[in-house]
């Protein structure tokens, strides 16, 4: 099964989005991992940290994409061309989910409608208790069945997997996507009437981050 990556890149000070040469970089960067995986990939800039980066897009595996993408002289170029303007975070992200099954703009409908900046997406990564994994995903299942009738954003979509290929507590990691009209609409999500009576996944999780990020036009 594909597996999705979520990247993290972080702009150095004094560097912005809107710096054309690094967007033309960004976009050359794009083509290579299209060519290379036959797949599509997205960026995304973080809302709490507008410096923050987001890489989101589709390996056949683990091993594809750490043992020979990453090793490759096309990927060693990328990042020569770009470390003056970016550094990637360590913190490298495989989920076991195929693009597929998480909501990402594909029509070319959605796609206008993130270009427009009419959608954002919640990024939560979960914690999970070692022994709590099976009860998180019932809990999970219900608050996403709740979720998915009350959003109309891509159809009521929304996703999560598990970080692959990780060592430690870093093997227990949820991480959800989910589209929104605005922060404002996901933060406030929680007074919605008769959530309060779907699965609480908070007491089988030991932390959460949450963040939100818009599609950037690159």
């Amino acid at each position: 099964m594909p597996i999705t990556e979520l990247a993290l890149l972080h702009l150095t000070p004094g560097t912005t989005i809107d710096d054309a040469a690094l967007r033309s970089k960004l976009s050359h960067a794009k083509t290579v991992l299209r060519n290379y995986t036959g797949r599509t990939f997205y960026y995304m800039q973080q809302t709490e940290d507008p410096s923050c980066i987001y890489v989101i897009g589709e390996w056949d595996s683990l091993d594809q994409h750490l043992n020979h993408f990453i090793l490759s002289a096309d990927n060693q170029g990328l990042l020569e061309s770009l470390k003056d303007a970016i550094t990637v975070d360590s913190n490298l992200e495989h989920l076991d989910v195929p693009n597929a099954e998480l909501p990402l703009p594909t029509s070319p409908a959605q796609l206008e409608q993130a270009r427009r900046g009419e959608l954002v997406w919640s990024i939560v990564h979960c914690n999970v208790k070692a022994d709590e994994r099976r009860r998180f995903l019932d809990a999970f299942d219900g608050e996403l069945r709740f979720l998915q009738g009350h959003i109309p954003e891509l159809e009521g979509k929304a996703g999560r997997g598990w970080c692959v290929g990780e060592k430690g507590d870093k093997r227990h990691v949820s991480v959800a996507l989910c589209p929104w009209k605005s922060v404002e609409q996901h933060l406030g999500f929680g007074k919605t009437e008769g959530y309060a009576d779907v699965g609480n996944i908070g007491d089988f999780i030991d932390g959460m981050d949450v963040k939100h990020a818009k599609l950037l036009v690159i």
